[in-house]
């Protein structure tokens, strides 16, 4: 079978496994495996919903799972270190890197940012930089061994219709106030923001990143859209919300991946 998918060792042994045998509905990891592993063998069609267009594929396509991606900044550490959920496109692993990936010279890439109940993080201290900010700077910056940008960057948040519908009182998140300042034509929301690191550039500046704002394409899709399923979220009391679907075995079922379950739910290896 020809591997379309690449993930850091251990990945599903250590994070997918035991998510589905405790039974957290609310694991985005395990729900963006399945988003992956649904279209394995279609990226055409994960791409055509990410992105919203059709696009044409890099020979020996391949899906990228928390993959860091090519760092902008001096001595980025965890403050500044960025890592997609998904990843699809021209892009490719870093020579002596583990599981870091940049551009291979090609027209365009997808970078995908996934939310389950959790909001965007923002830094701690200085300057209140957003998650999606510095998804967005790292996307834009992704180059290869040449030194040549993809023409179009997408940035895709993927969350739950619940959240982007705003179908309830506890659905109110962050990300939809600074998606939609960031996604105005030209926005100068996010070029202000662009400016906020402080951090030092390891090969560029201030002026390279925010021309390149211009290439980037924001989009919000949901699970809903890329799993087929029905709604998946809903208002709940006491609480707040709830998964609709009660268990891992029944969502598979529904996606027609009674298979991959058993495997996954089973011993390691094998999947």
């Amino acid at each position: 079978m020809t591997i379309s998918i690449i993930n850091p060792e251990s990945y599903v042994d250590i994070q997918i496994r035991p998510a589905i045998r405790r039974e957290d509905l609310t694991a985005e990891i395990v729900w963006t495996y399945l988003a992956a592993r649904k279209y394995e063998n279609n990226h055409q069609a994960l791409v055509s919903k990410l992105c919203g267009i059709k696009q044409i594929l890099p020979e020996n396509s391949m899906i990228w799972l928390e993959a860091y991606l090519q760092p902008t900044r001096q001595d980025e550490r965890d403050s500044w270190k960025t890592r997609a959920d998904l990843a699809i496109g021209h892009l490719g692993e870093i020579k002596g890197k583990v599981n870091q990936i940049q551009g291979s010279g090609g027209e365009w890439i997808c970078i995908v940012e996934s939310k389950w109940y959790d909001d965007l993080q923002s830094n701690a201290k200085g300057e209140k930089i957003n998650q999606l900010l510095k998804i967005i700077e790292h996307a834009l910056l992704l180059q290869d061994d040449k030194g040549t940008f993809p023409k179009v960057v997408y940035v895709t948040l993927v969350t739950p219709k619940y959240f982007k519908e705003g179908f309830g009182t506890f659905s109110r998140r962050d990300y939809r106030t600074i998606y939609d300042e960031y996604n105005k034509n030209q926005s100068e929301k996010l070029i202000k923001d662009l400016t906020f690191c402080r951090l030092p550039f390891l090969k560029h500046d201030l002026e390279t990143l925010t021309n390149r704002a211009s290439a980037l394409r924001l989009n919000w899709v949901t699970f809903e859209e890329l799993l087929g399923l029905p709604n998946l979220v809903e208002h709940q009391r006491p609480g707040k919300y709830r998964v609709t679907i009660d268990s891992w075995k029944e969502i598979f079922s529904e996606m027609g991946m009674d298979d991959l379950y058993i495997k996954l739910s089973a011993g390691t290896g094998g999947v």
